[in-house]
């Protein structure tokens, strides 16, 4: 009986720990499911609160593209080196000079020579013509007196007074000194010509000696040229020796001013000519000015970097800005950050470029933070620049979105 009622006891226990295992099995990835929902739910929460966060605002953006550029004059006179002297005086760089101030001074010893032996040769030339000159006169008088003595000798020998040879001899006396007087008319021409080329040679060492001193031919603001190569340039100093046709200095016309910038080509596509454009100067932050796209090049060119001063992969255009003011801050040469305005929006949704992500797929995203969890949303961006972007649709004034994208997601 023991062993029949054992028998009958074990299909019962069997039956239960097989309900039990079941029931198990199906509970189990409900389990899992949960822990990890819960574990996800707790990273998360943990994340955000080390990820730096951010609203979305509503209200007016202004999108701009900056670049740094440099000041220029849009008119200039260029002041160059006419022969190889060297410079002994410079009138200070970034000083205000009026026509006629001395801007240069050149050594000028040599020219000092040259002239004072262009001048011996002038006077040797006008003696000689003056020697020539005599020497005409003296023989133009002999021939005329040949001629008055030959004019009566033929008269005297139908007379009988002379002979026929006498006349022949007093004759051929005269047509020699014509013929002295004509070569003399011809070195009168000569030294007469010699006298205008030593006076030319004279002008021309006066002239070299005169542009031993360079003067101003127009008020304006003194900036100095460089030289070298784009590696070692500098500016032109004392005490070097610059060759024919370099440039020195220059006299900018500050009242109409130019900013230079180069623009990446994925934002060319963006600017047009008449847009507005704001403009600081590095040496006065604080001040702001206004201006307009007045330039934009047709081909692109390789960047040169100021490092290096060599070409990059870059590829970029020149643009360039027209200060709309005259200021008397604005000089050549001044480094500025110019911020040209490409949409104005009174209204928009916006939010940190820094909370823009996107997936493997190119899809944009942003991490919405709600309530302790972490949520994907895909968005539109109807336009951005290098520090917003303007959402057209996928988020609404007031939500946070994260600045960086968290681990567990």
């Amino acid at each position: 009986m023991l062993e029949v009622s054992r028998k009958q006891s074990e299909p019962k226990d069997s039956k239960t720990d097989k309900k039990r295992r079941k029931l198990l099995m199906i509970l189990a990835p409900v389990i899992v499911i949960a822990l990890l929902v819960g574990s996800s739910l707790i990273v998360a929460e943990s994340e955000s609160r080390e990820i730096p966060v951010a609203k979305v605002k509503r209200g007016e953006v202004t999108i701009k593209i900056t670049e740094s550029g440099e000041l220029r004059a849009q008119d200039q006179i260029t002041i160059s080196a006419i022969a190889d002297k060297q410079i002994l005086w410079l009138v200070p760089e970034g000083q205000w000079v009026e026509e006629g101030d001395t801007l240069i001074k050149f050594e000028s010893e040599k020219y000092v020579i040259s002239k004072g032996e262009a001048q011996s040769s002038v006077q040797v030339a006008k003696a000689e013509l003056i020697q020539a000159q005599s020497d005409h006169e003296s023989m133009q008088a002999k021939a005329e007196a040949a001629r008055k003595s030959y004019a009566t000798l033929p008269e005297l020998a139908k007379k009988g007074f002379i002979q026929e040879s006498e006349v022949e001899q007093s004759r051929l006396a005269y047509l020699e000194m014509e013929s002295k007087t004509r070569a003399l008319d011809a070195a009168i021409d000569a030294a007469r010509a010699n006298v205008e080329r030593a006076e030319r040679a004279l002008a021309q060492q006066d002239r070299k000696l005169r542009q031993g001193v360079v003067f101003a031919p127009r008020a304006g603001l003194v900036v100095y040229a460089m030289t070298g190569d784009a590696e070692n340039q500098k500016k032109i100093t004392v005490g070097m020796t610059p060759f024919e046709g370099m440039d020195l200095m220059y006299l900018p016309d500050v009242s109409t001013m130019l900013v230079d910038v180069e623009l990446s080509e994925v934002d060319l596509s963006k600017v047009q000519l008449g847009q507005p454009a704001e403009i600081r100067l590095d040496a006065y932050a604080d001040t702001l000015f206004s201006g307009e796209v007045s330039y934009i090049a047709d081909l692109a060119k390789r960047k040169i970097s100021r490092i290096t001063g060599k070409p990059t992969g870059a590829k970029v255009f020149d643009v360039t800005v027209k200060v709309n003011a005259a200021d008397t801050r604005l000089k050549p040469g001044l480094t500025t950050t110019t911020e040209v305005i490409i949409n104005h929006y009174q209204d928009a949704t916006f939010i940190p470029l820094e909370g823009v992500f996107l997936t493997e797929q190119d899809e944009t995203i942003v991490y919405v933070q709600k309530k302790g969890r972490i949520e994907t949303r895909p968005i539109v961006i109807q336009e951005s620049n290098d520090r917003v972007a303007v959402i057209k649709e996928g988020l609404h004034e007031g939500e946070e979105i994260l600045l960086a994208r968290p681990e567990s997601i």
